[in-house]
Order: structure tokens, then C-alpha cells, then sequence
């Protein structure tokens, strides 16, 4: 079955198995009509443009912090202004990831270096 947003269509399809209409169509208050595709708040097209139709916030959602949001800048760069920013900002919150694991390590060791887990 094609996603809605392939046909265009105003409402959510039953069982369309896209984001947008399982928010649209699925879930308790919803609203009468689906969100606009290109609605820079609810579904930028920076982050709803893959060409997998998988919209970047349904996979960062299963991440740490520090993953998702490097892995969102990834995502968008190239399809906004800065793609240097972009890339420097994954990069930003990768390092910050690092060195979270790393401080994470050291507090859960035993002086004689083994795992506390």
C-alpha cells in the first residue's frame, strides 16, 4: 500500500503504515485533519524529505539524547543553509557522547578495574 503522503490525500488511510497518518488517524484527540506536510513545526521537510518516507523523529526517539540529536543533524545536512554547521553539530553532541560513556565507565569500575555490571 502506498504512504498518503505519495497520493496527497486530505485524510488519513486506514492502515497506511506512514507516521503521519498513525498520528492523524490512530491516536486519541486526534485532530480532524492530518498536519501539513511541509508545517516547519510538526513536520519540517528537512526532516520529512528522506526517501525512505521515515521521518527523523520516529527513529531519534529510540536514541540517548546525545545519539538522536547527532544523528538528526546528519540527517538534515545538506537540505538546510549550513551543512558545515550541520555536520560540525553532529559532531558536537557525538564528542558530548563520548565523554558521557567514558565518565560513565570510570564511576562504575572497581579499583581493581573490573565492571561493576
Amino acid at each position: 500500500m502506498k504512504c498518503c503522503r505519495d497520493e496527497h490525500v486530505e485524510a488519513p488511510r486506514p492502515g497506511c503504515p506512514c507516521f503521519h497518518c498513525y498520528v492523524a488517524g490512530d491516536t486519541p484527540n486526534n485532530m480532524d485533519a492530518p498536519p501539513d506536510i511541509n508545517d516547519m513545526v510538526n513536520h519540517p521537510k528537512h526532516y520529512t524529505s528522506h526517501p525512505s518516507g521515515v521521518e527523523c523523529v520516529d527513529i531519534i526517539e529510540h536514541f540517548p539524547h546525545n545519539v538522536g540529536a547527532a544523528i538528526k543533524y546528519l540527517w538534515r545536512h545538506g537540505l538546510k543553509s549550513d551543512t558545515f554547521q550541520d555536520l560540525e553539530k553532529a559532531r558536537w553532541y557525538v564528542d558530548r557522547e563520548i565523554q558521557r560513556v567514558k565518565k560513565f565507565n570510570l564511576l562504575n569500575r572497581r579499583p581493581n578495574g573490573e565492571s561493576t555490571r
